[in-house]
């Protein structure tokens, strides 16, 4: 059997619940081995709160948590911010996030010691910022693999996607850092979801983590409703998008996606990131098509092991 794979986590846990459902699947992996999570976005301290609250309660709260940016690179956008953060995770009588560390100089004490995979599943200013302030990173990072971006091949799919836009910029400085990439873009994660039957599935579970999980898509459920129930098509029973979690299950199962050698250019138009397929253009492997079925049960299946 393989050893693991040591995992770098950037994210912005905390409005999404998919982020914290992608946290627990890397925690019930055996797969991988996560070494540490920075957070980026807004109250990033909030964020890595709640980060560390889902460690403790996954049992690894030796994994070392950094708070990072909490603005765009170029401060010319801004991020999301929705007041939920943090409910039915952290409570008022929480201790605080102990590290001092900033999530940037973490994450480039990490890449530069241990070099990790790093899965980012947030807007990518703490990886643009590391790689700007120690481009030492490049070099030590074996691979990053991204939840964001529209390629545009599927008409259903929406053609803005926040990760990525959210800091183009960032975005851009990445994507042309000569990086060894793979992308899992909204036109395959898009397709995967949690509904009411699953969230039953899990709430069956004696873990209070899981539990812990399942409060807090309860809580996004009607926030995600407010956002897409006005789009064609949209179903009203899906709980949660797990655009995360199927960027972290690359890491663990790579056979349930399909993988494609894809040559895109990022560049900002109109004030809009976007990629483009052009030739000559940085390659990277990217996620075209997925087994939604199989996905789901097979995170539904890993969730339920949690203790």
């Amino acid at each position: 059997m393989a050893p693991p794979v040591a995992v770098l986590l950037d994210t912005d846990i905390g409005t999404d619940v998919d982020d914290a459902i992608a946290l627990a699947l890397l925690l019930a992996a055996p797969e991988v081995d996560l070494r540490a999570v920075t957070t980026v976005s807004g109250d990033t301290e909030l964020r890595a709160r709640i980060a560390r609250k889902l460690l403790n309660l996954g049992g690894r709260p030796d994994v070392p948590v950094a708070a990072g940016i909490r603005e765009p690179v170029l401060r010319q956008r801004s991020f999301l911010w929705l007041g939920h953060e943090g409910r039915g995770i952290v409570e008022a009588q929480d201790a605080p996030l102990s590290s001092a560390t900033h999530g940037v100089d973490l994450f480039i004490d990490r890449v530069l010691r241990e070099h990790p995979h790093v899965v980012a599943i947030g807007p990518l200013s703490n990886v643009a910022v590391s790689i700007m302030k120690e481009p030492q990173v490049i070099a030590a990072l074996p691979r990053l693999t991204i939840m964001g971006g529209a390629l545009g091949r599927a008409p259903a799919v929406p053609t803005v996607e926040y990760n990525l836009g959210s800091d183009a910029e960032a975005a851009v400085v990445v994507f042309n850092a000569g990086l060894s990439l793979t992308l899992v873009p909204l036109d395959v994660t898009w397709r995967v979801f949690f509904t009411t039957a699953e969230l039953r599935r899990l709430r069956t579970s004696g873990s209070h983590f899981v539990q812990t999980l399942c409060d807090a898509i309860d809580i996004w459920a009607p926030i995600q409703r407010g956002f897409f129930e006005m789009r064609p098509g949209f179903d009203r029973d899906i709980v949660a998008f797990l655009h995360d979690p199927l960027t972290v299950a690359v890491q663990i199962d790579p056979s349930l996606v399909t993988m494609q050698r894809i040559a895109l250019r990022a560049a900002i138009v109109d004030g809009a990131f976007c990629l483009r397929e052009e030739a000559g253009a940085p390659e990277m492997d990217v996620a075209v098509d997925v087994d939604a079925p199989r996905f789901v049960d097979f995170v539904i299946d890993r969730l339920l092991r949690l203790p």
